[in-house]
């Protein structure tokens, strides 16, 4: 697809440093793929770190999405030191510099001297005044290398190859060589050799990046983040212009306020006053939630804005490596834009001032209790604004179960959990203490020990889960680079393992437990009947859990309880929300899963045998999807299903 050439050529926005407005010096980036001057990232966390007293993460200056350095003893002095490098950025800088001659020599910079650079070689990916160049031509090891002149590399697009090899992130000071078709990772040979190396399809960077500035799927990519830039653009347009009408709506209704009090009593100034007061209240948290909407919406257009920026230049002005590279970075970030993305816009709500008048009013001035009511209506929002998919309905009440795999994981006749993470599982199973990452064809990508047996996973803030182990104790783990980030020890040990509101709520057979997530400290317990052994969390208030042989307990915000009891159910262990809120329950003993309704009544009964299970004891869904899996007790294995 062809890019506009004035676009594309003045990339100064994409070379700017947002926090000081000038051109990047050592840019690092993080995981939004935003970029920033080391200094100017250093100063602004150990701002964040002291202003919010954290010594684990800080929020990205511009879309604020959460960035997780870990447990660490470090000072955060060192954090920005540890942000990955953005060669490609630094690479457009040398380019901009090259073809406005104000590049300056590499060699006499490391001497802090100051001199234009003359000519550059590609080999050494450097460039060099005349005498730095007479000097690379007396060593051997350099003596044969081609130099170029920069004058003229300034007048051709020759430029766009003045960097072609590109760093490994994890790895300083390897080079990028390799491929990974099966995890399209970008690889150094110490990446090969100590994570891949039993990857079956692994292939050179050149012929992983060859023609892929010509592909039709990359041309389909870009367009794809263009087309989500443009429903943003109209959520935004559509908010503020919301914000604009609701400040109408309140000026129309308490100008007819106005017009009644003329033709009534004096008395009636009171009432008035009244209905002014929830006129502001209402519009002050139209005003809040709008605001909040627009600001989200801002930060996700901005994250847009940036990819875009990225994957055109680099289309133009990159290499075919650093192509590949850097759509490999925003991909691997794009599958948690769209479901962050996704989950903001189901919240949205239109809100509209409403007034209606008292109609007693009018007649019996001795009987008026009010002038009205103001009240604010929500209308979902308008399917024109949603990218494709987010709409997407999903047939969970009448539609068929459809298995879509079997993975089986090491161990038989064994407690086995999981969750989805973006596009992989998670899984532990309590005789391994083993937690487990691997693809949605059960393909092992990477372990972690854990110390203790494992119970159960719950996700928390992305990237991290908490596992729940035998020894009174809960892990906070990392999924993405699976390590282990907080050990918690607590009062009693937990079966199943709920996070929300800050809380751990866990689970063992008679009782349920609330746990302060910061300390491990006991809040409450809440007895039960018995198997009790997995909860479910909306809220410290808002739970479902075992509640005896036959029966769960629903509980909800002030004290509201129902009890759903079915002989057909035996043995209640695993227990999920689908996206439309109807209730999953996994019967262990019954071999069967009952689906309810958010208010506990019984949709239909599914028989585990129909996806190839015996004891169904584990049952998760993905994030807005009908995708779920369920894992057995006795067998091992996990059936990766959808409803069709």
């Amino acid at each position: 697809m062809a890019i506009a050439q004035e676009k594309t050529d003045n990339f100064d926005d994409l070379l700017t440093c947002t926090i000081c407005l000038e051109t990047f010096t050592a840019p690092k980036y993080l995981p939004c793929l935003h970029t920033f001057c080391k200094t100017c990232i250093n100063t602004y966390i150990l701002s964040t770190v002291d202003n919010e007293k954290t010594k684990t993460s800080f929020k990205c200056p511009i879309c604020r999405q959460n960035v997780l350095m870990g447990v660490s003893t470090d000072n955060p002095d060192a954090w920005a030191e540890k942000l990955p490098s953005n060669h490609f950025v630094a690479s457009m800088m040398d380019r901009q510099a090259i073809r406005r001659s104000e590049k300056m020599c590499d060699s006499c910079k490391i001497n802090n001297k100051s001199e234009l650079a003359l000519s550059w070689c590609p080999v050494c990916e450097e460039a060099f005044c005349k005498a730095c160049e007479i000097c690379h031509k007396s060593f051997k090891i350099s003596a044969k290398h081609p130099l170029v002149l920069l004058k003229e590399l300034s007048t051709t697009n020759e430029t766009a190859n003045i960097s072609t090899i590109l760093c490994c992130e994890e790895h300083a000071g390897e080079i990028i060589k390799i491929y990974c078709v099966q995890h399209s990772k970008p690889l150094c040979t110490v990446c090969v050799t100590l994570e891949h190396r039993k990857c079956e399809e692994v292939i050179t960077i050149e012929n992983a990046a060859s023609g892929i500035k010509d592909t039709k799927q990359t041309a389909q990519f870009l367009e794809n983040l263009k087309y989500k830039r443009e429903v943003l653009k109209a959520l935004i347009k559509n908010r503020k212009g919301l914000l604009a009408k609701s400040k109408n709506e309140a000026t129309e209704i308490q100008d007819k306020v106005k017009r009644i009090r003329q033709d009534l009593f004096k008395h009636i100034s009171e009432k008035e006053d009244e209905i002014k007061r929830e006129i502001s209240k209402s519009q002050k948290q139209i005003e809040l939630v709008e605001s909040n909407d627009t600001a989200k919406l801002e930060s996700f257009e901005s994250t847009i804005v940036n990819w875009i920026s990225l994957t055109e230049t680099c289309l133009k002005h990159g290499s075919d490596q650093q192509c590949l590279f850097e759509i490999n970075k925003i991909c691997a970030n794009k599958a948690t834009f769209d479901e962050d993305f996704s989950q903001n816009i189901s919240k949205i709500k239109d809100m509209t001032i409403n007034f209606t008048d008292d109609k007693v009013f009018v007649q019996f001035r001795d009987k008026i209790s009010s002038l009205g009511q103001i009240s604010i209506s929500e209308s979902k929002l308008a399917s024109a604004y949603y990218p494709t998919g987010i709409n997407q309905t999903f047939n969970f009440r009448t539609g068929d179960v459809k298995r879509l795999q079997t993975i089986q994981l090491p161990r038989q006749h064994c407690h086995t959990s999981g969750i989805f993470f973006e596009t992989e599982l998670v899984f532990v199973q309590y005789h391994d203490s083993k937690v487990l990452k691997c693809s949605q064809n059960g393909s092992t990508i990477s372990t972690l020990t854990l110390p203790n047996k494992t119970y159960d996973i719950s996700p928390m803030d992305k990237p991290r889960a908490v596992v729940s182990t035998a020894e009174k104790s809960i892990f906070i783990i990392d999924m993405k680079k699976m390590n282990s980030l907080q050990t918690i020890a607590i009062d009693s040990e937990v079966c199943g393992i709920a996070y929300t509101d800050d809380i751990f709520i866990g689970a063992n057979d008679t009782f349920i437990t609330w746990i302060k997530a910061s300390s491990g400290a006991r809040i409450r317990t809440k007895p039960t009947r018995g198997d009790a052994w997995f909860v479910w969390a909306g809220s410290k208030d808002n739970f479902i859990c075992g509640n005896g042989t036959h029966e769960i307990m629903i509980s909800k915000p002030r004290n509201d309880t129902i009890i759903y009891s079915n002989t057909k159910l035996s043995a209640p262990r695993g227990i999920a929300k689908d996206c439309d809120e109807n209730i999953y329950i996994c019967g262990h003993d019954s071999k069967n899963i009952h689906q309810l309704s958010k208010d506990g009544k019984l949709i239909r009964i599914f028989d585990a045998n129909a996806i190839e299970l015996e004891k169904p004891w584990v049952i998760r869904f993905k994030n807005n999807s009908s995708m779920f899996f369920v894992t057995c007790f006795d067998t091992g294995k996990v059936a990766l299903c959808e409803f069709s």
